[in-house]
């Protein structure tokens, strides 16, 4: 379907704003899959829905439009990377407006939609006021946003208006994704329009102009070159490929090339012969996914909204401090996809910790010396969906870090030793930064102090220096 940008140069908005109060608007969960801090949310707003309207079928028909996005990738793998909310919010009408060569009135729908004229496909809210009484659409849905969901940052919603038109085909892409409740609707054009909204993908089908001017810097799937050095897909041309890339050559359909055709001229080209940005169906009437290019920027999208780390413990990622020769544990929760693990990998002061590639990482103090380490945890999606030469920001991995102070202090007794003379010895091992005293007792009560001194090198002897009265002690080493 064709972008906002396009179809809202060709409507000419009139009419009364619709005055449906904000606060009379719900909002119901549908899919929760983790926190919407870490999460794409895709936000289903019901348009043209009378207050009758919504009690019977909203809900209904926003779980239709999800569940035609979860088939298809990158949806498909990436479901728990997604919340889904609907917004019910009462229309005084059902439908949306009709427009005509002579009729500019505007229905009393709460976002103020409407189909174009020339058409009676597209159909856009108003991004701004177009005259002194058409309330401003988008400014509604950020509105609505802010009141049912402060938390979730806006650039984590992927807004999709639901039009309560069943008998239409229609929609539009750009800062909202819009399409009618008609059922070929949701199977061909929704998820097209996400499209667009998500990852600013653009239109590849070609009308046959050549004088339409767009801005097509943006988009990852249209180029007005052939230049493989040039392209911006060319990681994924194959060597080999022909440049341009011959559409009725079968051998074609399943490679990313450089196709004829895109943002309506045929001055453009598109990366495969098959994508749900050019057409639902392909050839043999089968639905179309993304081809790789949309479906590498689609989730590139989804992963500039939701980072492979749900959470980690400690919570902390300051200083800890570890005083004591127990083991700590340190944890990542992996955001897991649906059918593939992600890599995780431990390092210490930036050097991969051998065998160390659980979610967990059990740290054993005495196994490090006293001082200051940096522990990290790397975890990274081996998708084969993103290219690393696309990725220069990284998207796909995450990383949590923590100071840590090993400052443990511990001393054993060992290695005793009888000597001649009634004497022995004894070895003290550990860490003892500020030194120790041993000490003797003949009670466990009363100690008496025989030695202070320092290691050296993690270690000291203490030889005893009577010949008598050494039966019956006690010795014992404190930490200063």
């Amino acid at each position: 379907m064709d972008c906002w940008w396009l179809a809202v140069l060709m409507i000419v908005f009139a009419g009364h704003a619709n005055q449906a109060a904000a606060q009379t608007a719900m909002l119901y969960t549908l899919v929760t899959n983790g926190p919407a801090t870490n999460r794409l949310n895709i936000v289903i707003f019901s348009e043209g829905y009378t207050t009758e309207d919504l009690t019977n079928r909203f809900l209904s028909d926003a779980t239709n439009v999800f569940e035609n996005f979860f088939p298809f990738e990158p949806y498909a793998e990436y479901q728990n990377y997604i919340n889904v909310y609907a917004v019910a919010v009462p229309s005084s009408i059902s439908g949306s407006t009709h427009l005509d060569n002579t009729t500019f009135v505007r229905n009393a729908t709460y976002f103020n939609s409407t189909f174009d004229v020339t058409w009676d496909r597209i159909v856009t809210i108003p991004p701004y006021n177009l005259d002194t009484t058409a309330a401003d659409g988008m400014g509604k849905v950020t509105a609505l946003l802010k009141s049912l969901l402060p938390n979730v940052l806006t650039n984590s919603v992927l807004p999709v208006l639901l039009v309560n038109a069943p008998s239409y085909d229609g929609g539009s892409g750009g800062p909202i994704s819009i399409n009618t409740t008609k059922p070929s609707t949701l199977e061909s054009i929704s998820m097209h329009e996400t499209g667009h909204t998500l990852a600013q993908l653009g239109d590849e089908y070609n009308y046959g102009y050549t004088d339409v001017l767009l801005n097509t810097s943006l988009e990852a799937n249209t180029t007005a070159t052939t230049n493989l050095q040039t392209l911006k897909w060319k990681a994924w041309v194959q060597p080999g490929t022909p440049i341009p890339t011959e559409e009725a050559d079968d051998r074609y359909a399943g490679v990313v090339g450089v196709f004829r055709g895109g943002d309506y001229t045929t001055n453009d080209f598109h990366p495969a012969l098959y994508c749900r940005m050019l057409a639902p169906f392909d050839d043999n009437n089968n639905p179309t996914s993304f081809c790789p290019v949309c479906r590498e920027a689609m989730l590139l999208a989804i992963y500039k909204r939701a980072r492979p780390i749900d959470s980690f413990s400690p919570a902390t990622n300051k200083a800890v401090s570890i005083t004591n020769s127990g083991a700590m544990t340190f944890s990542v929760v992996p955001l897991q996809p649906m059918t593939h693990d992600l890599n995780v990998q431990w390092y210490a002061n930036g050097t991969a910790i051998a065998d160390a590639t659980n979610a967990f990482y059990s740290l054993a103090p005495l196994s490090f010396t006293n001082g200051t380490y940096t522990l990290k945890a790397l975890v990274t999606d081996p998708t084969p969906f993103i290219l690393a030469a696309d990725d220069p920001s990284n998207l796909v991995s995450a990383s949590v870090s923590w100071t840590i102070t090993n400052a443990i202090k511990v001393l054993t007794i060992d290695s005793v030793q009888w000597l001649p003379n009634n004497r022995f010895t004894f070895r003290l091992s550990g860490r003892a930064a500020n030194g120790f005293v041993v000490q003797s007792s003949t009670n466990l009560v009363n100690w008496t102090s025989l030695s202070t001194n320092t290691l050296t090198a993690g270690q000291y002897y203490y030889t005893n220096s009577g010949l008598a009265g050494t039966s019956g002690k006690f010795y014992r080493a404190l930490l200063k």
